[in-house]
């Protein structure tokens, strides 16, 4: 129902993202927590956590879950290295 807001499966929504936004969002889908992230990208885990909110709004979601599924929908995240 979340993913539905989505059009055709051929329109990737992460298109909107920045390479920052992206590579985040990879470590998040694969469960790495804020802390984690800031820590091995140098970043503060306010900035992480304004990056992750940006994504959000960029992707009309409200959370981690529906990134995941989102990534798993659109082939970003490989469901083997789950």
């Amino acid at each position: 129902m979340a993913l539905s807001q989505f059009g055709g499966q051929d329109e990737n929504p992460f298109d909107v993202l920045s390479e920052r936004e992206l590579q985040i969002m990879m470590m998040i889908t694969r469960g790495e927590k804020v802390q984690d992230i800031s820590e091995q990208l140098n970043l503060s885990s306010k900035t992480v956590n304004s990056y992750r909110y940006r994504m959000f709004e960029k992707l009309k979601i409200s959370g981690d879950v529906e990134l995941t599924h989102l990534a798993i929908k659109y082939r970003m995240l490989d469901t083997n290295d789950l």
